[in-house]
């Protein structure tokens, strides 16, 4: 049974191998975060229109600290409409 299992490794290297050879690279790009004092001046709005949405869920954000960061691919759904403002 351990040369079946030794087969069974080898495919699935070889899988492995022939799937990572197919995709292509994907460079991550950094994240870029806003305070909540810069999402209200990109977005035109008050920054208790910002904290609202934070605490409703409407916006997702990170404490750090005593400060809240909004990553800035939330402030681009938002504009797109992909969340309800």
């Amino acid at each position: 049974m351990s040369e079946n299992q030794n087969d069974l490794a080898a495919a699935l290297a070889t899988l492995l191998a022939a799937v990572g050879q197919n995709q292509p690279a994907q460079p991550s790009a950094p994240v870029t975060m806003l305070t909540v004092k810069e999402a209200a001046e990109y977005l035109r709005c008050s920054e208790s229109l910002i904290y609202a949405q934070l605490k409703d869920g409407r916006l997702r954000g990170v404490k750090v600290g005593r400060r809240r960061l909004i990553p800035s691919v939330e402030i681009e759904k938002l504009i797109a409409g992909d969340m309800a403002a």
